[in-house]
């Protein structure tokens, strides 16, 4: 495989997660469904990045590999993006220090009030969001495999089928390096 085609099949697959982490969805639970006693419409939708790192620093580069001397797709990212991709599972809870700065960015949930009508402290609200997860989990986005269906009639259209093969091949063993982490 060429290294000038990896190259820009890198930049089109960059391209398409990022549009994928632009698109809003609605919060679910790990296993895809709504939290128990949530209200059924919920028009509640936000990005699923905060602070725009994950954004900002989310790359496919091309490296080779120096066992095979063959090139391959590398993808670099936050290790917050395989959370957003895979989501969490429930049972402990998350640390503080993320969900708190979470919460600081995240603008959807600033100003939140109770059934009383008061604001919700921030300390509050992070404690709410850790016992939510810790409880329900959260659903990931799957942002990799979208954005790689998204690409990929371009990819065939540009290189070929051989060529759209080996990408999704590549993009496989991404997600199942980052699915072999978490575990």
């Amino acid at each position: 495989m060429d290294f000038k085609i990896l190259g820009e099949v890198a930049d089109l697959l960059t391209n398409s997660f990022k549009e994928q982490l632009n698109i809003p969805r609605r919060p679910t639970t790990y296993g895809g469904q709504g939290k128990p006693g949530a209200p059924k419409k919920t028009n509640v939708e936000s990005r699923p990045y905060a602070s725009g790192n994950l954004y900002r620093n989310i790359k496919v580069v091309v490296v080779e590999n120096t066992q095979t001397g063959f090139p391959e797709l590398v993808l670099e990212m936050p290790i917050e993006g395989q959370f957003v991709n895979d989501g969490r599972r429930p049972g402990r809870y998350p640390p503080i220090g993320p969900i708190d700065k979470w919460v600081r960015q995240k603008a959807t949930i600033q100003g939140i009030r109770d059934a009383k009508g008061k604001f919700i402290s921030r300390k509050s609200l992070v404690f709410l969001v850790r016992r939510s997860i810790g409880i329900y989990g959260y659903g990931g986005n799957d942002f990799i495999m979208k954005g790689l269906n998204e690409s990929l009639p371009q990819i065939i259209e540009s290189y070929g089928e051989e060529v759209s093969a080996y990408i999704y091949f590549q993009v496989q063993q991404i997600i199942d390096k980052l699915r072999n982490k978490n575990d």
